[in-house]
């Protein structure tokens, strides 16, 4: 997260103007940003929206990873973007739009297992986790020190310690838009951003106001998919469990991974059973469509309990 409290830069807003260099720890890493970025890429659909939204599509050169169609109100610009892949890009693809600035909503998009960086940094990358049994490299140190800035949302730090305490809060989310109105010297569309979200959440908030206090709220599983058979849902710490509360509504898996912070987590369908939710929300992604999932789900016995 830029140095910077919220207040302050609400405050600097009103200069107008970022005094390069900034300084930025984002994840546990540190950097400078000499001057705005002018050629970003974004590894995935969210840093890909929150960069439009900010009006930065002049200061992007490539987006990668889709999960669905762009939001509509974005679509003009998005379409200036070039699409440099449906997953991650390779890193011959990846250097060819010459990046200084590379954005991703999960650590995975900085992992050599995934994007293969030490080609282009001719060496071995210095953080390396445990992940399901095996060690992964990630290469964000390395990239800063051959110039091209790089900034991972907050909620998939590389490690669990550099994770928000409560991710689970818009403040999160508000606090990674100030970064990047910070690193891109965009205040007044930040604030511009910043206030329709508030409005969409308070309108939301209305909403559920006027529901039947007398009755429980009403149970939500969110279900992105599955893994051969183990299903993958929206757990403790993200935004899941935000638009959930925010609709007046209860996550029935609140509780779950909150010891590594997680946003997703792998559950079983006996505990989804156990849980009895009474609405299931399906992910609707181009490659992995709700369709499909639906026509799966129908036919596990656990679905007659729903109501």
């Amino acid at each position: 997260m830029v140095l910077f409290t919220l207040a302050a830069v609400s405050f600097l807003s009103l200069a107008r103007a970022v005094d390069y260099p900034v300084g930025i720890t984002n994840c546990g890493e540190q950097s400078w940003v000499q001057s705005k970025p002018k050629r970003a890429v974004t590894m995935n659909q969210g840093t890909t929206e929150i960069m439009l939204a900010l009006n930065l599509s002049d200061s992007m050169v490539g987006t990668a990873y889709l999960d669905d169609e762009i939001w509509s109100e974005l679509e003009s610009d998005f379409n200036k973007v070039p699409v440099l892949s449906d997953t991650y890009p390779d890193i011959d693809t990846l250097l060819s739009v010459n990046p200084d600035f590379v954005y991703a909503a999960y650590s995975s998009a900085f992992a050599t297992s995934h994007v293969n960086y030490t080609v282009f940094l001719e060496d071995e990358c210095g953080l390396v986790i445990e992940r399901k049994g095996e060690n992964r490299s990630h290469c964000r140190a390395e990239l800063h020190e051959k110039g091209i800035q790089t900034y991972l949302q907050t909620p998939a730090c590389e490690l669990t310690e550099h994770r928000p305490v409560d991710s689970s809060t818009m403040k999160t989310l508000y606090d990674e838009i100030w970064d990047i109105a910070n690193i891109f010297d965009v205040y007044d569309e930040a604030r511009e951003l910043v206030d329709s979200i508030e409005g969409h959440f308070r309108q939301a908030a209305d909403i559920a106001s006027q529901t039947d206090t007398d009755k429980p709220p009403i149970s939500v599983l969110w279900l992105d998919g599955w893994d051969v058979e183990t299903p993958f849902v929206g757990s403790c710490c993200g935004s899941v469990n935000t638009i959930i509360e925010s609709a007046g509504a209860k996550h029935i898996f609140d509780d779950q991974g909150i010891e590594k912070k997680k946003t997703w987590d792998s559950v079983s369908w006996d505990t989804i059973a156990e849980r009895d939710p009474d609405l299931i929300v399906l992910v609707d992604a181009s490659w992995d469509q709700a369709g499909k999932k639906l026509n799966f789900i129908t036919r596990m016995p656990f679905l007659v309990m729903v109501r």
